[in-house]
């Protein structure tokens, strides 16, 4: 994991500037990740990529939801995915989306957390 980065007063400065696009774009990113279901996908997909049946399975979910939830993570460029056959596997593209959901892991589910 990495450290909390300090900001000074122009890194502030850019994210707050009424022309920035920044804090858009922050937006839309914590969006597309914030949905009970679409973490738990996120969850699924930590340590190595997963089928799509393997992920109905897990989370629990229909998957018609499943799909849709795979689709809109893949389309932001959250998650790739491969074709093996009849069977299409997704894992985490994003560094970022890595570093973040372990964070929440490590607050919110670890056997210490709560």
């Amino acid at each position: 994991m990495t450290q909390t980065k300090n900001f000074d007063a122009s890194d502030l400065a850019v994210f707050t500037d009424d022309a920035s696009q920044a804090p858009i774009q922050a937006a839309q990113f914590l969006k597309s990740l914030a949905h009970r279901d679409r973490l738990k996908l996120l969850c699924c997909l930590v340590e190595n990529e997963v089928s799509v049946s393997e992920l109905e399975e897990k989370v629990g979910i229909s998957q018609s939801a499943v799909s849709q939830h795979l689709l809109k993570l893949k389309t932001e460029g959250v998650l790739t995915s491969r074709r093996e056959g009849r069977q299409i596997f997704y894992s985490i593209a994003d560094p970022l989306v890595l570093e973040i959901v372990s964070l929440l892991y490590d607050r919110f589910c670890a056997p210490e957390a709560g």
